[in-house]
């Protein structure tokens, strides 16, 4: 029963701050009381393993691991002051009621009640054996301020763990509201998702259509021909960046499929779209939890998109492989590049830098001209 204690309690600051203060004061009122210099050597040497003690094992929670060990061993030392036989034995008391305070923080009601119980019998023997019936008188004073630091120490612990309840229902809170912020740009991203494709995708796909018939109209020798044909490849191509935009912001739902398996469809649908070979090589790696898996697959999304856009490419190859203790996701193109040190802004590489960073994760960026783009993520496997 002894060893039942709550959960550790943070200790307040101002109980350090009274422990220290009153080992510091009470131990020089109670040393002026002793008769010899060795036994005042004696009674300082036990007053600073007492506080040794409460610093090294109390502090940091220490005794937890046997709290019998350390109540029992400061009452111990307290104990020997006591029977160091000062005149102002009475300071040596008041470090009797701190210890008893200590206890009440940390300990359950009936366990700080026993041990308190414990402290008072070593204090009133210790009295009664050295001043015998006089001594009477001091333990009834001694019973009344035992019992008050005991309900002084239970407030303690109660205004700690309100107060640790408090921080948590704080956190919870704040991440309830991370949660709904999450939700309101989910569903700001469907609703132009779902605009872009009920509007502007349908108008794009019409003109093309109307390109299209008028260039069937046409014989390649009219002057027209050419401005109508180039015209309608460049419709197909906004198409195409419509419906890429549109699945960036409403992708594939990840929830029951494995990263490999979402991106392998995606890789397969964005190839058949954009008319550039792509494929996807998995080494070693099944699925790992969100928001991991969810931030490779933007990331995924935003490098191909930008293949997609500005390298003009033949072939993209994606790999997923394990390194490390790490996912890593590397996107490779046979691209035109670019110079990255002239690029600083645009063409999503932010983007990517700031999901990954956002859970920890990095961004590689390597490239030159005419020699195409690599771009490797790395996340930290849960």
């Amino acid at each position: 029963m002894l060893n039942h204690l709550v959960d550790r309690i943070r200790v307040p600051h101002f109980l350090d701050i009274a422990t220290y203060v009153s080992m510091a004061a009470m131990s020089l009122l109670g040393m002026s009381g002793l008769p010899s210099l060795r036994s005042q050597l004696l009674a300082l040497g036990l007053v600073i393993i007492f506080g040794l003690l409460y610093y090294f094992v109390f502090q940091p929670g220490r005794y937890i691991a046997n709290p019998n060990l350390y109540f029992g061993a400061q009452a111990l030392i307290l104990g020997l002051l006591f029977l160091l036989g000062s005149n102002n034995s009475d300071a040596f008391n008041f470090l009797f009621l701190i210890l008893c305070i200590h206890i009440a923080v940390v300990s359950p009601a009936r366990v700080a009640m026993l041990w308190i119980a414990i402290c008072f019998g070593i204090v009133s023997l210790i009295t009664l054996a050295t001043r015998g019936t006089e001594g009477i008188y001091a333990v009834v004073f001694y019973s009344i301020t035992f019992v008050v630091c005991g309900f002084f120490g239970y407030t303690i612990q109660q205004v700690e763990r309100a107060r640790d309840r408090n921080q948590r229902l704080v956190e919870e809170l704040q991440a309830t509201q991370r949660k709904l912020q999450e939700l309101a740009v989910v569903e700001e991203r469907n609703r132009l998702a779902r605009d872009l494709h009920d509007s502007v995708k349908q108008q794009v796909f019409a003109i093309s259509m109307q390109l299209g018939a008028a260039r069937a109209l046409l014989d390649e020798g009219n002057q027209a021909y050419g401005p109508v044909t180039e015209a309608e490849r460049l419709a197909k191509q906004a198409g195409a960046e419509l419906t890429t935009l549109i699945r960036e912001l409403r992708p594939p739902g990840l929830e029951g499929k494995m990263l490999a398996t979402a991106l392998q469809e995606y890789v397969t649908q964005w190839s058949r779209q954009n008319g550039i070979a792509a494929d996807l090589k998995v080494d070693g790696v099944s699925s790992i939890s969100l928001p991991g898996d969810e931030t490779l697959f933007r990331v995924a999304q935003e490098a191909l998109a930008n293949v997609a856009r500005h390298s003009k490419a033949g072939t993209v190859s994606v790999e997923l492989a394990y390194e490390d203790n790490k996912i890593v996701l590397i996107v490779e193109d046979n691209g035109m590049g670019f110079d990255i040190g002239r690029v600083e802004k645009g063409v999503g590489l932010d983007s990517m830098r700031e999901r990954l960073e956002a859970i920890g994760g990095q961004l590689e960026i390597s490239s030159q001209r005419s020699s195409g783009t690599r771009i490797v993520a790395r996340v930290r496997r849960p």
